[in-house]
């Protein structure tokens, strides 16, 4: 049995109506983030989705998910702007992929009142194919801390590449 090729695969096989669904989810996170529409947010959610934040954070189902974003976004994101950029998709298996998007997040409110410094990173979704639709089934974002190469310990300084303290 032959496999035929057509324009709708890519070179590596993934169909690219695929590829192209997989970003459409990554721009609905922006924008639900950005509308601050907390349900549409969540609507991007596998049921039983995991998400680790920034902090070790983890909620573990959508209704977790949904309820950490609705007080997020009542405070600290209120004036928050997120936007985006797919940097890699892995096709993992036909119907589950990995997603690492690069993020900045502008307007974040500061514990003192203030408005916080534009913060970047990075985050991974894993998508998943059920019944015809994508949804994020594990998500996992990472802050890029300029210069460091570790966490540093209890009393511990940081480590960074570019100064060596």
């Amino acid at each position: 049995m032959s496999v035929q090729r057509s324009s709708e695969f890519s070179a590596s096989g993934e169909r690219l109506e695929d590829r192209a669904a997989i970003a459409a989810v990554a721009h609905a996170f922006d924008t639900a983030w950005n509308r601050h529409d907390l349900v549409a947010f969540a609507a991007l959610f596998a049921p039983d989705a995991d998400f680790v934040n920034v902090v070790g954070m983890w909620w573990k189902n959508r209704a977790e998910i949904e309820a950490a974003h609705v007080y997020s976004h009542a405070s600290f994101f209120r004036d928050s702007a997120l936007s985006g950029r797919i940097e890699k998709v892995r096709f993992i298996a036909r119907d589950i992929a990995a997603a690492h998007i690069l993020w900045e997040l502008k307007g974040q409110i500061e514990p003192d009142g203030s408005i916080g410094k534009p913060r970047h990173g990075i985050l991974l979704l894993v998508v998943v194919r059920r019944e015809g639709r994508w949804l994020i089934q594990v998500a996992q974002n990472t802050d890029i801390i300029a210069g460091a190469l570790t966490q540093p310990g209890e009393g511990e300084s940081p480590q960074f590449a570019s100064t060596g303290r």
